[in-house]
């Protein structure tokens, strides 16, 4: 998913901020870090800004410029500058190392290839100093048969009273535990006229426990822990913790 300009207007105005009990938990592994931070797939900011605000030396990356112009523009309207780069998992190069990356939000699991997945883990081990800290969250696998689900939707209404909707459909396929969505979005203007459509492919890798913390060890993490999202009550997130050796 590239997260082009409807589905970044949507995710921006619906989610403007971290929820609370997310944001502390962040802002404690920064404290801890040993190093400067980075959040990897970082999108419009909504965990970046406001731990750049707090004080910590991080930065970001993202491979979707519309998300990163969006990070810029809300950092620049509260007078901070955001360090980000437009830059895939896949083929992340820094100009410095890290003390601590995170992907908060089960955002990783936009990354669908194996081979992808593999590649990345192996990217963020290379990005990280000696003892260097990684916190990823990945969506659970759930489901033990393959699914389709019908269009559904709902919208949100805009500051200037446009309203942007989103609808959506796919399946789930228990083969490959990833789930395929086609999401339409539309801009209603004030008077009910259609302004702009936009779809896009929302596709998820989901992950059992085990599988996840073995695919961690293979890119060279030791100490892989998993701990709980504060915020998946239902536990449809697996927050994973890990280090790269001295």
């Amino acid at each position: 998913m590239q997260y082009q300009k409807l589905s970044t207007l949507f995710y921006d105005t619906d989610k403007p901020g971290p929820p609370s009990t997310e944001l502390a938990f962040y802002e404690q592994e920064c404290q801890s870090s040993i190093g400067p931070i980075h959040e990897a797939m970082c999108g419009s900011g909504r965990f970046l800004i406001p731990l750049i605000q707090k004080g910590f030396d991080i930065d970001g990356s993202d491979l979707s410029p519309t998300m990163l112009q969006a990070c810029r523009d809300k950092a620049g309207t509260q007078g901070i500058k955001a360090s980000v780069f437009q830059q895939s998992l896949t083929n992340l190069t820094l100009d410095r190392k890290y003390g601590l990356l995170f992907v908060p939000s089960g955002s990783f699991s936009l990354i669908t290839s194996i081979d992808d997945v593999k590649m990345s883990l192996c990217r963020v081990h290379d990005c990280l100093l000696p003892r260097g800290k990684f916190v990823v969250e990945v969506c659970r696998a759930s489901m033990n048969e393959s699914s389709s689900w019908p269009w559904g939707g709902r919208w949100i209404a805009l500051p200037d009273a446009r309203r942007l909707l989103i609808s959506w459909m796919g399946h789930y396929d228990a083969e490959t535990q990833i789930s395929h969505s086609l999401n339409r979005y539309e801009l209603i203007g004030v008077n009910g006229e259609l302004l702009e459509t936009e779809f896009e492919a929302f596709d998820l890798r989901q992950y059992h426990q085990e599988e996840f913390s073995n695919l961690l060890h293979e890119a060279g993490f030791i100490r892989v822990t998993l701990s709980n999202s504060a915020t998946q009550e239902d536990d449809r997130e697996l927050r994973f913790q890990c280090f790269k050796r001295e």
